[in-house]
């Protein structure tokens, strides 16, 4: 009895928060920039760099071929042991935009700091060196900016897919994500954002220094969430396909534990309760389907319930997938989020227990 009535309020509470993503995807509207002409804020691009020899020059071509070119370029290199620092300075001599800041402090939050601390714009923007930005990216920036003003705006990323399984499993789990994030957004409860593509006010990243928890290796983007969003700030989310940024998968499964890891060490310091609860009600429904599956072995009932729980789940999960999935250009969702259901009980599980035991030590 203790168990079904744990399975049905699990349940409940699972299907009631999917429930309000869906409507909150629904809430945020869809932007279409209307040019530039109007439009003369400066702007800086704030992007740390550690051992991006393979990536660098590609995203510096990309933002210096952008439909909107009033901007500066602060490439902040955290001690990179490659040819990185020797790629941004021969660039730097054709394209002036650029700004090159040797970090003094290590590791990438402290890189984004001193870069925003150089900057000479009210506005930032910051992104990564392995990311790929849309040609329109930083004119539908300005644009939202300038019709919609935020304190925070969070910006769509979607990962590439490089022809494996893995690649696109982690698509459309990356894909679910960011479409959480927005979804929270659009029911008023903002709870997820990735410095991979966001945009602020440089007085709201000023204000909220003394609660970026700069003990912790990540987290710039989710405790300036929080901060903002206690102060009362405007948090938007920018749903434009013109403002991608692509980002790549890991290439391996160890990179991409590290990875989630690195994101969910930080979970201890979250003070935001909507922020908990989403976090609590999506690891209680994973450790649920885990529990059953082993007490499937020894009772019908359980073999019942969790076979019960997982239809349930699945057929939720897909609702929400198929809102999104034009957006995010996903495909065969059934059979891609078949395999996620699987999976992702398990992934959450050992992520987020893992990570409060071996807390990463660096971001790269």
């Amino acid at each position: 009895m203790v168990l079904l009535i744990s399975t049905i309020i699990i349940s409940s509470l699972y299907f009631l928060l999917v429930i309000i993503f869906i409507i909150g995807w629904k809430r945020v509207f869809n932007f279409v920039p209307k040019g530039n002409e109007n439009i003369t804020d400066n702007i800086s691009i704030v992007v740390p760099c550690r051992n991006e020899q393979k990536h660098i020059r590609k995203l510096i071509s990309t933002i210096a071929q952008q439909s909107y070119q009033n901007f500066e370029l602060i490439l902040v290199n955290d001690h990179s042991t490659d040819l990185t620092r020797n790629y941004i300075k021969t660039a730097q001599a054709a394209f002036s935009k650029i700004i090159l800041i040797d970090a003094v402090g290590f590791g990438k939050k402290n890189a984004i700091k001193e870069g925003i601390l150089n900057s000479t714009s009210t506005f930032i923007v910051t992104t990564d060196a392995d990311c790929t930005p849309s040609y329109h990216w930083l004119e539908t920036i300005a644009c939202h900016q300038q019709k919609y003003p935020a304190d925070l705006l969070i910006c769509p990323v979607k990962l590439s897919f490089d022809d494996t399984l893995f690649s696109y499993l982690q698509m459309v789990e990356f894909a679910t994500l960011v479409a959480t994030g927005a979804s929270a957004v659009g029911v008023g409860m903002p709870i997820l954002c990735n410095a991979a593509n966001m945009a602020f006010k440089k007085s709201a990243w000023l204000k909220s220094r003394e609660d970026l928890h700069e003990d912790e290796i990540s987290g710039d983007d989710i405790f300036l969430l929080q901060s903002v969003k206690k102060r009362g700030g405007v948090i938007d989310f920018l749903k434009s396909e013109s403002a991608f940024v692509t980002s790549k998968p890991a290439a391996t499964l160890s990179e991409f534990i590290h990875q989630r890891r690195r994101w969910a060490s930080k979970s201890p310091s979250y003070t935001d309760w909507q922020i908990i609860i989403t976090a609590c009600v999506v690891l209680a429904i994973s450790l649920l389907e885990i529990v059953l599956l082993y007490l499937s072995v020894y009772s019908l009932k359980a073999l019942v319930l969790l076979s019960s729980v997982f239809v349930f789940k699945y057929i939720l999960d897909n609702f929400f997938l198929f809102k999104i999935k034009k957006f995010f250009q996903l495909d065969h969702i059934w059979f891609y989020s078949l395999l996620l259901s699987v999976i992702y009980p398990f992934y959450i599980v050992f992520v987020g227990l893992s990570a409060l035991v071996i807390k990463p030590k660096k971001w790269k």
